[in-house]
């Protein structure tokens, strides 16, 4: 089981490399490293030289992080296996921003566009509504589970193990023992709904090209990819969790390979649906406001994180890579975040030590 674990967060490591090799495709053409650059200059040997001493430091990064897990497998620190992926995620990031301040200096002002209030478009999430609401059924029926088989799960059961394998947290056979996983996913997944509502109703588009309503629509969709991935996500890692009571030693340590799994198949999804995605033929409804926007390059802090108190709007599409991101200039955004990272703590906060 070890050697599996180290293998998985050695397979991990790989894949978020490749995603960090590709991330800079996945950018408008106008924009290089989340800055505004002049037409043709990725193409040009000094936008390829940047690029190509990004690639670089990903790779030193990605070698050092699979080191890490070699010397933790060799010497029995199994936790560095984990710590692997954070700490290659950490270099990554350093790797962006200096991709990023070395692109600065190419940066062109961007067309001058009012901020606009945040309008009503006509949106539809992929797959439409009914898709957004699959993950509350997956949740369901893992209620339903623990429901018919209540006398199996033993009076007191782990919820939670270190490194070793020994549980270290523990609740009981009751109503918000049992059932805890599954109210939690469903929280979080109806926080991901109510963002997928936000972000196709009532969010302006902040676009790094001003081009035809066309494609801001087609680019809005696009960004919309990741919402119903990570319901689904959350719904089958919270489901899978709830029914770790009815295995036969719920005392054991479960295999990380299920989750890790479920992530790296949720990436590699995410990954070829962005690669092939190119909506054709939107246009907007009679009498859709469609605003185009070129953000000032001041307003995207490191390139990633957006930041403009002038701006109304609290979700935006993102400079790089899909999905949207907050405005952190608006209360309402660290709110957001708030609920998000207290959901994810609940779990721990509340098992039992002993």
């Amino acid at each position: 089981m070890a050697l599996g674990l180290d293998l998985a967060f050695a397979l991990v490591v790989a894949f978020i490399a490749g995603l960090a090799l590709a991330l800079p495709r996945f950018s408008p053409r106008e924009l290089l490293f989340s800055v505004n650059v002049r037409a043709g200059f990725p193409a040009r040997p000094e936008g390829r030289a940047i690029l190509r001493r990004y690639q670089l430091r990903v790779l030193g990064v990605t070698a050092a992080a699979l080191a890490v897990v070699v010397w933790g497998a060799l010497h029995g620190q199994r936790w560095l296996a984990g710590a692997a992926p954070i700490l290659q995620l950490g270099g990554n990031f350093w790797a962006y921003l200096e991709a990023h301040q070395e692109t600065a200096p190419e940066a062109v002002p961007p067309a001058e566009a009012q901020l606009a209030a945040p309008v009503a478009h006509p949106v539809r999430p992929p797959g439409g509504w009914a898709l957004q609401f699959v993950p509350f059924l997956i949740l369901a029926e893992a209620a339903s589970v623990l429901h018919a088989n209540w006398r199996r799960i033993p009076l007191r059961f782990p919820v939670h193990w270190g490194w070793n394998g020994a549980a270290n947290g523990w609740s009981a056979r009751t109503v918000a023992g049992v059932f805890q996983p599954v109210v939690l996913g469903g929280i979080a997944v109806a926080l991901i709904v109510l963002l997928t509502w936000f972000a196709t109703r009532h969010t302006r588009r902040v676009a790094a090209a001003c081009g035809t309503a066309s494609a801001e629509l087609a680019r809005e969709r696009r960004h919309l990819l990741p919402f119903p991935l990570v319901a689904f996500l959350i719904a089958a890692e919270f489901s899978w969790a709830a029914v770790l009571p009815l295995r036969a030693h719920p005392e054991d340590a479960p295999s990380m390979l299920v989750p890790l799994g479920l992530m790296a198949a949720f990436l590699l999804l995410l990954f070829l649906l962005f690669a092939v995605h190119r909506p054709q033929g939107l246009a907007p409804e009679a009498g859709a406001e469609v605003i185009c926007d070129r953000a000032a390059d001041r307003y995207w802090k490191a390139g990633m994180f957006y930041v403009n108190p002038n701006d109304p709007a609290i979700l935006v599409p993102k400079r790089v890579g899909m999905g949207f991101t907050f405005n952190f200039a608006r209360r309402t955004s660290w709110l957001i975040l708030l609920v998000i990272l207290l959901i994810a703590a609940t779990p721990v906060l509340f098992a039992r030590p002993h």
